[in-house]
């Protein structure tokens, strides 16, 4: 066997650069009060009643997705809020 100490990562792997999105992430790491989104994992704890609300979905067998235009009963709740304003 080879006596020499063998690297994890090759010469070639080293060399490639970070994404422009890496370099975005690690900026906005450093930024306080600043919420994520951009890999969809939000630093903060779900809140209790969306956990559950998530639960009874799942529950209730509501675990497919919706049409592309969204759910109707979202886009008319949505429609009338608009209206009221």
């Amino acid at each position: 066997m080879d006596t020499l100490k063998r690297e994890v990562l090759s010469q070639r792997v080293r060399q490639v650069k970070p994404s422009g999105i890496r370099k975005f992430f690690d900026i906005i790491n450093t930024m306080p009060d600043v919420i994520s989104l951009g890999v969809g994992e939000p630093d903060f704890v779900t809140p209790v009643h969306i956990r559950q609300a998530g639960i009874r979905s799942i529950e209730l067998g509501h675990t497919r997705y919706t049409s592309n235009f969204g759910m109707i009963e979202l886009r008319e709740e949505l429609a009338a809020m608009l209206h009221r304003r």
